[in-house]
């Protein structure tokens, strides 16, 4: 293994370890709502007036050759049970293509509003719109500021949850031919599998007139360390000539404390 590569799982297992290290068993605090590691989102937010957090490492592989690297993270908050703030983002990108030099850096940043519409006990819509804001260099992230919005439909059934998205971005940056809206869809669903393990299946995909459609199927185990923590790994294979070929993951998460 290459360096880059050795420095890069050091770093995925140190944060894993440190998460579950910080994050002591307390009856007291809330269940986490965890998010990642599915492209789609739920409709419920976290517990109102707590700060909670997500964490993740990715490699992925493409059939050209090529290796991206991203280091995800991403900070919740719900003033109620129906509205709240998602801060998000890459601390750290890669990208490595075939024959060409790697550049890396620090990944752009999104800034989103959350509002969830109840419909029946065990099922509800959700919004999700805002910004992402344009941190990174020019070769590794979006340029320009762009806006994206997404919506979501939550429902349990039986055992099974089920989350389907539908969203769109908008860019500001120009490309010869490419429009600046994409599309967005996501489908996943999750289910218990012991006391403290789960599964997550979900098929997405985007879309963008000018461009190649990429879609990707996930598969994903999480475990459920205590209430306020929650580890996950899995594996994407891209299902359209444009996606990466494999992408790996592993991530946490976990409560980071009480705001109000």
């Amino acid at each position: 293994m290459q360096r880059t590569g050795r420095s890069f799982l050091a770093a995925a297992i140190c944060a894993l370890a440190c998460a579950h290290t910080a994050c002591a068993d307390d009856p007291s605090e809330p269940t986490v709502t965890p998010y990642r590691p599915t492209v789609s989102n739920p409709a419920d937010l976290p517990q109102p007036g707590w700060l909670e957090g997500e964490f993740g490492a990715a490699r992925a592989f493409g059939a050209d050759g090529s290796r991206n690297d991203a280091v995800p993270w991403l900070v919740k908050y719900a003033f109620d049970a129906d509205h709240g703030v998602l801060i998000g983002g890459n601390a750290y990108l890669r990208d490595a293509p075939d024959g060409a030099p790697a550049s890396g850096g620090i990944g752009d940043l999104a800034l989103e509003w959350k509002q969830r519409f109840p419909i029946v006990e065990n099922a509800a819509f959700g919004i999700e719109a805002g910004a992402i804001v344009p941190t990174a260099a020019h070769d590794l992230g979006v340029g320009r500021p762009a806006w994206l919005g997404n919506g979501i439909f939550s429902i349990d059934l039986g055992g099974t949850h089920l989350d389907l998205n539908a969203g769109a971005t908008r860019y500001a940056t120009r490309t010869r031919g490419v429009s600046r809206w994409q599309g967005s869809w996501a489908a996943a669903g999750s289910w218990p599998l012991t006391s403290d393990f789960g599964a997550a299946l979900e098929l997405s995909g985007t879309q963008q007139h000018g461009a190649h459609t990429q879609s990707q199927l996930l598969g994903a185990i999480n475990y459920n360390s205590s209430a306020h923590l929650v580890l996950d790994a899995g594996l994407a294979r891209g299902l359209t000539h444009a996606a990466h070929d494999t992408t790996v993951f592993a991530g946490a998460t976990l409560l980071l404390g009480k705001l109000k």
